[in-house]
């Protein structure tokens, strides 16, 4: 009879113990980091749990308080990751538990979504930031432009719906700032605010506006979305283009995979900032993890400061007189990953320098990031 207790009371603790997963997330770096964004495989959770993608998930600390998850599908039928966001100082580590429940809702730090009635836009933005970048429709009238475009914000709501509402109802123009922020960054015929190309025979080599969009994810900690663009001239070859981006909630940088097709050799591309024709500023890198470009002031509106990112040492970076690039090289049949993003002076920071301190400590982070240890 005490054996057949002891093996229940075994097998109750084992069913009770499928019922959550361990995570300890840990700061090996001298950095505090804030709101910082973990991963775990949706297959580690799955088998742990025992769950479906219908089933819902919270992720809580030892007092039961409740951390924002998202389950990401990265454009899949199921489930790909479970992700959440931390915060600890250097050197500490943190353990929570994933376990069936119902969450609580969950204020929405990311969002995007194209946007047909503004000649095919497709508009992003987190909590600090927001982007465009520009769609078929817009070509008749202004040409083919494939770059990215920054729309300052001083706000952590969400402001693309309301400014493009305003914008098309005639109600105020988001050239003007209205207490969230304003569109006041040029892009043309460049790469804009980061945006990457070929880069052969020391041009560029652009293509044109994206031909197709699909929202993979879309918050509350990360939107993502991939534009595909059709075949383009590259020194006398058609190069076809896959750009995947990402927005995490609290980052000032966007994470943008580029694949490229019809490439069969290594192939020269660089991210670029485009150059205003004075009053701007560069930073770039010794160690060529990063560029800064700092726009010219508007005595009205501040400064816009910009930045490449890459975990890894680009080729090189140099100034040209359109760009700042950052190149590298590109393998066939690969993903290029690097990040870029903006800073504004009316919104977190107010010097240079804070944007300088800002993509170090970024680029340290990305040189050691948290350790995860499920159970």
């Amino acid at each position: 009879m005490k054996k057949q207790i002891t093996l229940l009371l075994l097998l109750f603790s084992t069913i009770l113990c499928a019922q959550k997963l361990t995570v300890v997330v840990s700061n090996p770096s001298n950095s505090i980091r804030v709101n910082e964004t973990v991963e775990i495989p949706w297959k580690k959770v799955i088998s742990t749990l025992n769950t479906t993608s219908k089933d819902h998930l919270v992720v809580i600390d030892s007092k039961g308080k409740e951390y924002p998850s998202q389950i990401i599908y990265e454009g899949n039928k199921e489930p790909q990751k479970l992700i959440f966001q931390v915060s600890m100082d250097s050197q500490k580590s943190i353990t929570l538990k994933i376990k069936k429940g119902s969450p609580q809702k969950y204020e929405t730090k990311t969002y995007g979504r194209f946007v047909p009635e503004r000649k095919d836009d497709y508009a992003w933005e987190n909590d600090r930031v927001a982007f465009r970048i520009y769609g078929p429709a817009l070509i008749k009238s202004d040409g083919p432009s494939n770059g990215i475009d920054v729309w300052c914000k001083r706000t952590d709501k969400m402001i693309v719906d309301l400014r493009y509402e305003k914008e098309l109802s005639g109600k105020g123009t988001y050239h003007t700032d209205w207490g969230d922020g304003l569109d006041m960054y040029k892009v043309g015929r460049t790469l804009g605010a980061g945006a990457m190309a070929p880069f052969t025979n020391d041009s560029l080599w652009l293509a044109s506006n994206f031909s197709t969009q699909e929202t993979l994810d879309n918050g509350p900690i990360r939107t993502t979305f991939r534009l595909t663009y059709l075949p383009f001239d590259v020194n006398g070859k058609l190069v076809s283009e896959i750009r995947t981006i990402s927005l995490d909630a609290g980052s000032q940088l966007n994470k943008i995979v580029e694949q490229y097709s019809n490439v069969t050799i290594a192939m020269t591309v660089a991210a670029g900032i485009v150059k205003r024709e004075k009053g701007d500023s560069i930073a770039i890198d010794f160690n060529k993890k990063y560029a800064i470009y700092f726009e010219p002031k508007s005595k009205k509106d501040g400064v816009i400061y910009l930045a490449i990112v890459s975990a890894n040492p680009w080729g090189d970076i140099k100034s040209t007189r359109n760009h700042i690039l950052a190149a590298t090289n590109y393998l066939p049949n690969t993903k290029l990953e690097y990040y870029t993003g903006y800073g504004w002076s009316k919104w977190g920071f107010p010097t240079p320098t804070s944007w300088v301190e800002y993509i170090k400590e970024y680029t340290r982070k990305l040189q050691t990031p948290l350790n995860v240890s499920i159970k």
